[in-house]
């Protein structure tokens, strides 16, 4: 009686040892049952009997989500992974580029350390956000601060420049996309506002010196500039920017006092730019 059941017993698990299959699970949810036999580079090898000379059916990896071995083991099927394992398999692969590996970001945040503009040198910091899905436009939001320099004649210091504010909205045209090396064009409507000391001296007779003074001039500006822009993408996070453009000021005040100001005709105006960014 023990030995019957012992023999029925090992007879059953020999029966699903060779009914066990692999389920490969695939993305949509769908499954699909059979003897894994091969793991190849962008395809899954696979047999719907344990039998030798049954037919070989295919299945594309990039429609898989994971395979669910007989033995208990489950492998998720990563396009990341995948594709950086394939790097070293001969001279026939495509190399994979930091975009592959990883997808850009949609927005940009960059430092400028050093920018150049008509009323004298400056720093600033910018948003960039894409508007497509294919990167093609993107919305530009920069705000810039000019710092006057500093000059000394006869132990008299006068500014070179003006302190000023701009804000400078822009649209950027991506006309081949995103890449490693990256270009664009695109306008932009800038406004600035701020100040610029003039040193004056007054003659004393008396002591037959010159007396120090100055006023504090406001300026106002407004117009367009058309900018070209490279980016170069070091890594997927990190970017590295230039730019220069050339545009025109429509709006150009200058107030000496509440009752005196001078506005200027058309100005040419221009700008250039370098920056780091950060791309998320």
């Amino acid at each position: 009686m023990i030995k019957n059941a012992t023999l029925t017993l090992l007879l059953s698990l020999g029966i699903l040892a060779a009914s066990a299959q692999d389920v490969i699970v695939k993305k949509d949810g769908k499954t699909v049952e059979g003897k894994v036999t091969e793991v190849g580079i962008d395809r899954i090898t696979y047999k719907i009997s344990n039998s030798e000379s049954s037919a070989n059916f295919v299945i594309l990896k990039s429609e898989v989500s994971r395979i669910e071995f007989d033995n208990g083991q489950t492998v998720f099927i990563s396009d990341k992974l995948d594709r950086g394992r394939r790097r070293g398999l001969g001279p026939q692969e495509k190399p994979v580029s930091p975009q592959d590996s990883e997808p850009l970001g949609g927005n940009m945040i960059n430092i400028s350390p050093f920018k150049a503009l008509d009323s004298g040198p400056g720093f600033g910091v910018s948003y960039e956000v894409l508007l497509d899905k294919k990167g093609y436009f993107g919305l530009l939001l920069p705000l810039t601060i000019t710092i006057p320099g500093t000059y000394s004649y006869m132990d008299v210091s006068d500014t070179n420049g003006s302190f000023m504010f701009y804000v400078s909205p822009g649209l950027k045209i991506y006309p081949f996309g995103q890449r490693k090396v990256t270009y664009a064009v695109g306008p932009s409507l800038f406004f600035g506002r701020g100040e610029r000391w003039d040193n004056s001296g007054t003659y004393d007779p008396t002591t037959g010196t010159y007396i120090n003074g100055g006023r504090s001039n406001t300026m106002t500006r407004m117009g367009l500039i058309v900018n070209n822009y490279v980016n170069f993408q070091v890594t997927p996070k990190f970017q590295i920017g230039l730019n220069g453009g050339l545009g025109s000021r429509f709006v150009d005040r200058e107030a000496y006092s509440s009752r005196i100001s001078y506005t200027r005709g058309l100005q040419i105006t221009g700008e250039f730019n370098f920056s780091l960014g950060f791309r998320f």
